[in-house]
């Protein structure tokens, strides 16, 4: 379950909190990690007073959760087109866009493939 706040499973059990968010933007869902099973991919803000735009991409499967952020240095924010989802670097607070590429996850951990 998905609201502006949290991402929750929901069983007949139970209902476990997943990941949060001051609020939760938007939510893919894609096969990164190349296991089969999609990954929850979302951007989120996150931070009181000073509050950072970050992108959390968790594998329900595996019970883990990466996460692309640089408090305070910069922004990203994900989009999808087409069948990829794609980040948008920004300066912390700022529009002007830095780089932009596609969301992979390699060596362990997400990462930008940024375009030429």
């Amino acid at each position: 379950r998905w609201t502006s706040e949290r991402v929750e499973a929901v069983t007949k059990k139970e209902t476990a909190p997943l990941y949060y968010g001051m609020p939760i933007w938007s939510i893919y869902l894609c096969d990164l990690t190349g296991d089969g099973k999609p990954e929850l991919c979302s951007s989120i803000s996150l931070g009181s007073g000073i509050v950072d735009e970050r992108i959390i991409v968790y594998d329900y499967a595996n019970g883990a959760s990466y996460e692309l952020s640089d408090r305070g240095n910069f922004d990203y924010i994900l989009n999808q087109q087409g069948e990829h989802l794609i980040v948008e670097k920004r300066e912390y607070a700022k529009e002007e866009l830095i780089s932009s590429g596609e969301l992979v996850y390699k060596d362990g951990c997400i990462q930008i493939v940024e375009f030429e």
